[in-house]
C-alpha cells in the first residue's frame, strides 16, 4: 500500500525511510496476502530490456530488493552491465552498501531532482514507486531525460487511484475516523502517461493484474498502523477497524483491491 497523505512532504518521507523496519512490514503484506503469485517486483523486473554492456541506473532503490533477489539469475549471468543502485535517504544508502558491499553495484545518494551524471550516460532507468513522492515532477523528469540516453529506456512503476490507498480511505470515512487523506497525488497509472508525454516521446503503460486475500486481520491492520501517513492514527480505533474489516471477509479473506503498473518511456 502506498502511503498518499502528505506522499511529497519531506519530513513525512524522512520518517518513512529512515530505517528498513516499516518498510520491511509492509512489504511482508504483499508477499504474505498477494493473490497474483508472479510478485510485484518479479514481473518488473522481467520487463527489463538487459543486454550486454549496458549501464544501469536506479532511482529510490529502498532496500535493494530487486537486485538482491534476481540479480543473481541467470538471465545476467555474463552480462557484465555497469549498475548503480540509488536513494535520497542516507539510512537507505546505508543499508544498500551494507547489503551489495563486494558485488558488481555501485551505491550513490542521488536527489532525482539533481541527478550527478553527465548528459546521455544511461541505457535503462529504473524509478520504481517513487515519483509520486516528488515535489518537482518535470524537472526530476527533466533530469532522468538528460542522463538517458538517446535510444534509452526508462521504467517507473507507480499505483492507480483505485487501489489498496483508496479502499483504507474509504473506510476510515465510513467508520468517522478522522484523517486527511489527499486526492491529488503527483504521479499515478491515471496521469502518468499525460506527464510523461510532457518530456518523452514514447511513451507505453503496462498493468499487473492483482489483489490481497487477508486471513489475518491484525497483519493488516499492523501494516496500516506502519504506514507514515497513518502515524497520527490512535491505537484507540484497533478494536474498531479490526471489526470493521473482520466483518466484510468472504469465504474467510478481507478483499483488498490493488492496483499497479508501470511505464516504459523512450525519447
Amino acid at each position: 500500500m502506498v502511503d498518499i497523505d502528505n506522499m511529497s512532504s519531506k519530513t513525512v518521507l524522512e520518517e518513512q525511510y529512515k530505517n528498513t523496519n516499516n518498510l520491511k512490514l509492509r512489504k511482508s503484506l504483499h508477499e504474505k496476502y498477494s493473490v497474483n503469485q508472479v510478485g510485484f517486483q518479479k514481473w518488473m523486473f522481467e520487463q527489463y530490456p538487459f543486454r550486454a554492456g549496458i549501464r544501469i541506473l536506479e532511482l529510490g532503490s529502498g532496500r535493494g530488493e530487486l537486485w538482491n533477489y534476481y540479480f543473481e539469475d541467470e538471465v545476467l549471468q555474463g552480462y557484465e552491465m555497469e549498475i548503480t543502485l540509488s536513494d535520497f535517504s542516507e539510512g537507505m544508502v546505508e543499508h544498500l552498501r551494507h547489503i551489495f558491499s563486494g558485488r558488481r553495484i555501485s551505491v550513490r545518494k542521488i536527489d532525482i531532482l539533481d541527478i550527478p551524471f553527465e548528459r546521455d550516460t544511461f541505457d535503462l532507468i529504473i524509478a520504481n514507486s517513487m515519483l509520486y513522492h516528488v515535489k518537482d515532477i518535470d524537472t526530476a523528469l527533466s533530469e532522468v531525460h538528460r542522463v538517458l540516453k538517446k535510444d534509452g529506456l526508462f521504467y517507473c512503476s507507480t499505483f492507480g487511484m483505485n487501489g489498496m490507498a483508496q479502499y483504507l480511505y474509504r473506510a476510515l470515512d465510513e467508520l468517522g475516523i478522522p484523517c486527511h487523506h489527499e486526492s491529488n497525488i503527483s504521479f499515478t497509472l491515471q496521469n502518468g502517461m499525460q506527464i510523461l508525454k510532457r518530456q518523452f516521446g514514447r511513451v507505453e503503460r503496462y498493468d499487473y493484474e492483482d489483489a490481497l486475500e487477508i486471513d489475518n486481520i491484525e497483519d493488516y491492520l499492523e501494516y496500516i498502523y506502519s504506514m507514515a501517513s497513518m502515524k497520527e492514527l490512535d491505537r484507540k480505533y484497533y478494536d474498531i477497524l479490526f471489526d470493521y474489516f473482520n466483518a466484510k471477509k468472504s469465504g474467510g479473506y478481507l478483499h483488498v483491491p490493488k492496483e499497479y503498473g508501470m511505464f516504459a518511456v523512450g525519447k
